[in-house]
C-alpha cells in the first residue's frame, strides 16, 4: 500500500509538470551516494559538468548515521570528460558485522546520448562488496539507462528522473530475473526567495546506491531488494550565489529508507567541484 501511494504521488508530479527550456542549475547535477551524478540513491540522465568543453571534477563526502547500526563514511570522486562521459568512484567505509570486514568499492561510468530536451545516459556500475572479507566478498554489476527531463511545478523549476537497469552477481547471491527501477523528483523550492539554492529531492527505487548499502544487517543485499527504498531531503546549492558561481558547492541533508524500521537513517554531506575548460 505504501509503495502504491508513493508511485501515485510521482505520477501526479509528472502530470503537473510543464516542459521548459532553461539552463541547468548546478544543483541538478549533484552527486549521488555512489559517486555518479544523480539524486540520492539513483543516478540521473545528466553528467556532472555538461557545459564544459574540457573536464570537470567533483569531490564529495557523506556520512550515513543510524542509531542502531552506527555510521558509514563515503568519500567519492566524479570526473566529467568533454560533456559526454562521466567516470565515478566511491569507497563505502562501513562498520564491521560480526567482526568481519564490510567495506565496499563502487565504480561507475556514463555515456550521455546526443538528445535535445531530454537528457539520456547509458551507464553502469561495478560494485566490489565486502572487499576485505574472505568469506562474504562478492561483486555486483548494474547496467542501466537513465532519463531526466526538465519542467516546472507551480512555477518552480523541476526535474524528473527514470532509471531502468539490471543487477548481475558473481561470487555471492544467485542471479535472478528482477529488473531494477527507480524514479526521482528534484524541485527548486521558493525561487523568489532563495533563487536556485534550495532543492527538495525525493527518490524511490528497488535498488540502493549499492547492493550492500548502509545500514544492513547481513553481508548480502539490503531491504531495497524486497521492499524498495525511499529517500527524501534537501540539497543546498551554494554555487547559486554569485560569489561561488565558478564552482560547484552542494550540501545534502537526506532522510534515508523511510519505510523500514531499523533502517531509517540520516545522511549529511557535501560536494565541491570545478571545471577545467
Amino acid at each position: 500500500m505504501k509503495k502504491t501511494f508513493i508511485i501515485f504521488c510521482f505520477i501526479t508530479f509528472i502530470l503537473n509538470i510543464q516542459f521548459i527550456s532553461a539552463q541547468t542549475a548546478s544543483g541538478f547535477r549533484g552527486q549521488s551516494l555512489s559517486g555518479a551524478t544523480g539524486l540520492f540513491s539513483i543516478p540521473s540522465g545528466r553528467i556532472g559538468w555538461e557545459d564544459s568543453s574540457g573536464f570537470g571534477f567533483d569531490a564529495g563526502y557523506r556520512a550515513i548515521m543510524n542509531d542502531n547500526e552506527g555510521v558509514t563514511h563515503i568519500p567519492a570522486i566524479t570526473l566529467s570528460i568533454l560533456r559526454w562521459i562521466e567516470l565515478s568512484a566511491a569507497f563505502d567505509i562501513q562498520p564491521e558485522i560480526n567482526n568481519g570486514g564490510n567495506n565496499d568499492l563502487l565504480f561507475g561510468f556514463k555515456l550521455k546520448l546526443p538528445t535535445n530536451n531530454t537528457s539520456v545516459v547509458i551507464g553502469g556500475n561495478i560494485q566490489l562488496l565486502n572487499i576485505a572479507n574472505d568469506n562474504y566478498s562478492y561483486n555486483a554489476y548494474q547496467p542501466y539507462i537513465a532519463v531526466t527531463y526538465s519542467g516546472s511545478f507551480f512555477s518552480m523549476k523541476a526535474e524528473t528522473t527514470l532509471v531502468f537497469g539490471k543487477t548481475i552477481y558473481s561470487g555471492g547471491p544467485r542471479n535472478n530475473s528482477n529488473i531494477d527501477f527507480g524514479m526521482g523528483f528534484d524541485l527548486i523550492l521558493f525561487p523568489d526567495v532563495f533563487g536556485d539554492a534550495v532543492h527538495w529531492i525525493i527518490d524511490f527505487a528497488n535498488f540502493s546506491y549499492s547492493d550492500n548499502s548502509w545500514p544492513n544487517h547481513s553481508y548480502f543485499h539490503t531491504s531495497a531488494v524486497s521492499r524498495g527504498i525511499l529517500n527524501t531531503g534537501f540539497r543546498i546549492d551554494l554555487s547559486a550565489f554569485p560569489a561561488l558561481n565558478k564552482f560547484k558547492f552542494l550540501v545534502d541533508f537526506i532522510f534515508n529508507d523511510l519505510f523500514d524500521d531499523g533502517s531509517r537513517s540520516f545522511t549529511i554531506g557535501g560536494v565541491f567541484g570545478y571545471q577545467f575548460s
